[in-house]
């Protein structure tokens, strides 16, 4: 199963922090399954998402078993 995590605000939004789904195929096609805009906020830079643990840009990606997507709010620093 994979593993789908929200965080900060993201979370907050969409009412959910975790949820395990049957799935197989790319990020894209998660985010769209979702029935949520997470895909237009990814595109626009509102959010970030990472598979398992490391920062994920190539929604093309391919995702199952005991994978973990995380979907972050952008972030910044020195």
């Amino acid at each position: 199963m994979v593993r789908m995590r929200l965080y900060g605000w993201i979370a907050e939004r969409f009412g959910w922090r975790e949820r395990s789904l049957e799935f197989e195929g790319t990020i894209e096609d998660l985010l769209r399954s979702l029935n949520i805009e997470l895909v237009e906020l990814v595109s626009r830079g509102r959010v970030m998402v990472a598979v398992n643990h490391s920062l994920e840009r190539d929604l093309g990606r391919r995702v199952s078993g005991d994978d973990i997507i995380a979907v972050l709010p952008t972030f910044s620093g020195g």
